[in-house]
């Protein structure tokens, strides 16, 4: 029935009602539309209603940032779960705004509810494209940026002792995460402070980068940041994308560690990251790891020390019972040659007493009678030389004896000035840097970490100023 044959006379002019115009707008557009048409565009909102389990999305083109067309749709409650249902399956996140689709539509009007599209089906993989076109174009950004890999050249601290953990205090993967963390708190003292935030969903961009807005502020007091995320698999991940998000993470100014989960393709944000650990879990591990190998090193430095300090002592003893054997013979022969020395003078001396014995006792035979007296000043004057004889072989005797004593002495002394013990003692000390002795202030840096050895233990200093 065409619209002019349902007009009526009002004061000589044709009038129609308002639903005759709107039924015959309907019958056009059944008779002109009537196949369905593949089209793209922006899913602004989705507009799901629980309660029915209809969405009523709406369809926008933009060009140059500005929306150029827009419109009402409908996806009934069966299209949207087998839709959802493939997005989830495939690409592991929802049907959600703000994302780029390829629908299957048919146009239709309705004089209740005006014009609007009902969409039939969804192309997942045209959308899979644009996520991963999305996803290349962020990585390229990024690269001519010249920041992808900033975060990864991120100086690092020793050992990660401060951490700031970004995560949903109640997910698993932050209670994953602290088990791990807490198991060691014995061995190694970890803190850990908690940034709350979103971590899924169309918040999740602008909570983290909030989050990590608030740990720029006070990064001076942290090692290194964790993004933990756990319980949600792979689904909900394409905020992780996102570039900004991303840029954040390259150019934040300490380690970032990400663990958010998941078994597929990393994303943009883990990929920036200075340490990715696909799961909480493996990100503790990881800070558990590093203290581990630190523990090592000392440990094999520790030996190293006790291995050598025990060679140098078997070395020193070694030597001293060697000094003390070549001493204790060396005085032994002095001894003995000296008495040797000593015996052939006394003989000697026996032996020529007894002949200028015998020799006066003829002359005194002889001349008894005419040197009475004479004999009696020559016996005197040759008891005198005999005295004087005795004494300077018991002098000689004493000064060889007082020389080898005070050369033993001397030895005594310097095996005790050289001993470590007695240098420990004195107030000495060893430092060393990296299991090297430490012989000048050239060899070191500020922040290196001096271990200083006394006489009993030895502790581990930093270096905050250096004196030439």
């Amino acid at each position: 029935m065409h619209l002019w044959n349902m007009a009526e006379l009002i004061a000589g002019k044709k009038t129609y009602t308002l639903l005759d115009l709107a039924e015959s707008i309907q019958r056009m557009f059944s008779s002109h539309y009537t196949q369905k048409y593949w089209v793209k565009a922006e899913l602004n909102k989705l507009n799901h209603y629980g309660h029915s389990g209809h969405c009523y999305p709406e369809l926008l083109q933009k060009e140059n940032g500005k929306t150029v067309v827009e419109f009402k749709s409908i996806l009934w409650k069966k299209d949207y779960e087998r839709i959802n249902r493939l997005f989830l399956d495939q690409i592991k996140e929802p049907l959600k705004d703000g994302i780029k689709v390829l629908c299957e539509v048919t146009v239709t009007y309705s004089p209740q509810y005006g014009l609007s599209l009902r969409i039939h089906d969804i192309d997942i993989s045209y959308t899979m494209g644009d996520i991963e076109a999305e996803k290349k174009d962020a990585i390229e950004r990024l690269q001519r940026e010249g920041i992808f890999n900033l975060n990864k050249m991120c100086l690092h601290a020793l050992l990660p002792r401060r951490i700031a953990v970004i995560s949903v205090e109640s997910s698993k993967g932050f209670a994953d995460f602290q088990e791990i963390l807490d198991a060691e708190q014995s061995r190694f003292s970890i803190f850990r402070m908690l940034f709350p935030a979103l971590l899924q969903g169309d918040k999740a961009i602008d909570s983290l980068i909030q989050a990590l807005n608030r740990v720029k502020q006070v990064a001076h007091h942290f090692d290194a940041v964790a993004i933990i995320r756990g319980g949600g698999g792979d689904v909900g991940l394409s905020c992780f994308n996102h570039i900004e998000l991303a840029r954040s993470i390259a150019t934040f100014p300490i380690p970032v560690y990400t663990g958010i989960g998941h078994s597929t393709n990393e994303t943009v944000c883990e990929m920036v990251s200075h340490y990715n650990g696909i799961t909480p879990t493996k990100v503790a591990q990881h800070v558990i790891d590093q203290f581990e190998k630190f523990a090592r090193i000392v440990e094999q430095a520790q030996q190293t020390i006790i291995g050598r300090t025990k060679e140098v002592l078997t070395g020193q003893s070694r030597e001293l019972h060697l000094y003390r054997r070549i001493i204790q013979q060396t005085a032994n022969n002095l001894v003995i040659i000296e008495r040797e020395r000593l015996n052939h003078i006394r003989d000697g001396l026996t032996a020529s007493n007894k002949r200028i014995h015998e020799k006066e006792i003829q002359s005194l035979q002889t001349l008894a009678s005419r040197i009475t007296t004479g004999s009696s000043l020559r016996l005197l004057t040759s008891k005198e030389h005999m005295k004087q004889t005795i004494g300077k072989i018991s002098m000689l005797s004493e000064h060889h004896f007082s020389r080898a004593t005070h050369t033993l002495e001397n030895l005594n002394r310097i095996i005790a000035i050289s001993d470590p013990k007695n240098m420990f003692k004195r107030g000495y000390s060893m430092s060393s840097l990296n299991g090297k002795p430490l012989c000048d202030t050239t060899e070191l840096t500020i922040g290196d970490r001096i271990i200083t050895t006394l006489m009993s233990g030895s502790f581990e200093s930093e270096v905050i100023r250096i004196n030439s």
